[in-house]
């Protein structure tokens, strides 16, 4: 099979230069493509591609974090100005008072200059919410922003913004949230917005287990999401329904009318997207060695139609996270991290060097997927954290571009170990 052609972006990324699948880093808009990641240790960074020349441009430090969970997202407007939002994470102190830090290029379709608070413009425009952090932006028909992120007083919860079309943001508002002690959430939310302006906003329900767990060490096995779930609003966020349209009063608690496949199983939802008709696909599978399923979700204006997609990936390995997009074709990409569960002494599979990147495409609506591997095997080092093209009312994607990162995962939020940011052109694959 050919050699996917790659591109290293970067040999100082971030440990998790291209996480997460809830936030969009490549655009392209006209001819050039422009692509965000994370470098060492907690810098937002960037490349543009000029497809015209075929090259690539320096890279671009745009701002800084507080750590690994800093995590960039963009989208553009209508005038091809990018916009951007980033971090926080495990803040302390008062490093920008636990808010979402957003900015926009100077320039319409570039990389090289971000607005920033002062010369008389007023600083609350460029940073909004509390203990804020996992943005997922969008920029709307009527030229606003719209975001989700996890946030407000504990148990966090996840949280809307808009912008205002004056300047500023809206007061935050819950969209979903748990009642099960002691509620630590993972409420990291995904949004996507359809060309007639109706938003769609999805996340997964996490617990970690009781009082006496703690979040990241304790026993694993009693870590889990009761679901996954997904609303919809044609107002702009005023309200919010079922994708039935039956009205839900926010914060919704995980329920099946708004739940997405399998019902009451212990999955994430990956990522939302939209194709040309309007109709919303979600991914969704357990991020665990325990189950090797992979559910792509189809909303089919009464319920859901789903595909299973485990056996379109490579024998013996398990999918632990994936990302999705629809091109202007109603093609599916899909990108895929799997793990050899053979290889893994126990049920912690973070980063592992087994860990691979998988492509999946479909040119009939999900009838048929062919397959490539991404990534080249390495002994020693993971293939891992997957991003793709993701399409914004004024950024649809023609051609994919994937991302992913190739390193040591690192051990903790501010490691200073080096990784390897590489791009994946989606049409140099299955070729």
């Amino acid at each position: 099979m050919k050699q996917p052609d790659s591109f290293c972006l970067s040999t100082t990324g971030s440990t998790r230069a291209t996480a997460y699948t809830w936030s969009n880093k490549v655009l392209t808009l006209g001819d050039r493509t422009h692509i965000v990641w994370l470098d060492a240790v907690t810098t937002v960074c960037g490349r543009t591609y000029d497809h015209a020349s075929d090259t690539w441009s320096d890279i671009i430090r745009i701002g800084d974090g507080c750590d690994n969970h800093t995590c960039p997202c963009i989208t553009a407007d209508a005038d091809g100005h990018i916009r951007l939002t980033y971090g926080p994470h495990g803040w302390s102190g008062d490093w920008k008072q636990a808010r979402v830090q957003w900015t926009r290029s100077l320039n319409p379709n570039c990389l090289d200059a971000w607005q920033e608070p002062g010369d008389g413009y007023d600083a609350s425009r460029y940073a909004f919410g509390y203990n804020a952090t996992g943005a997922s932006i969008v920029h709307t028909g009527q030229g606003l922003d719209a975001v989700v992120c996890r946030g407000g007083e504990h148990p966090p919860q996840t949280m809307f913004h808009l912008q205002r079309p004056n300047g500023g943001w809206t007061s935050a508002r819950a969209l979903f949230g748990q009642d099960i002690s002691p509620q630590y959430t993972h409420h990291y939310g995904h949004i996507t917005c359809g060309p007639d302006d109706t938003l769609y906003t999805a996340t997964h329900f996490y617990n970690i287990g009781g009082t006496d767990n703690t979040p990241v060490t304790g026993d694993r096995s009693r870590m889990r999401s009761y679901g996954a779930g997904v609303l919809k609003s044609t107002d702009l966020g005023d309200t919010w329904t079922t994708l039935a349209g039956e009205q839900v009063h926010t914060p919704a608690m995980y329920d099946h009318r708004i739940a997405i496949p399998p019902l009451d199983a212990n999955i994430y939802v990956y990522n939302i997207t939209l194709d040309s008709v309007g109709t919303l696909w979600a991914v969704t599978l357990n991020p665990g060695l325990e189950n090797d399923g992979i559910w792509l979700n189809r909303w089919l204006d009464t319920g859901w139609d789903t595909i299973r997609l485990e056996t379109h990936l490579p024998e013996n390995a398990c999918p632990v996270e994936a990302m999705m997009t629809v091109d202007t074709q109603d093609h599916l990409h899909l990108v895929v991290t799997t793990v050899q569960p053979s290889q893994i002494a126990d049920e912690r599979h973070w980063g592992h060097a087994s860990s691979e990147v998988f492509y999946l495409r479909s040119t009939d609506g999900g009838q048929s997927f062919e397959g490539s591997p991404i990534s080249t095997p390495d002994p020693a080092l993971a293939n891992w954290l997957p991003s793709i093209s993701r399409p914004g009312p004024h950024h649809p994607v023609d051609q994919p571009m994937i991302l992913y990162t190739h390193g040591e995962p690192g051990k903790e939020l501010r490691s200073e170990i080096r990784t390897n940011v590489m791009c994946v052109p989606a049409g140099t694959l299955l070729v």
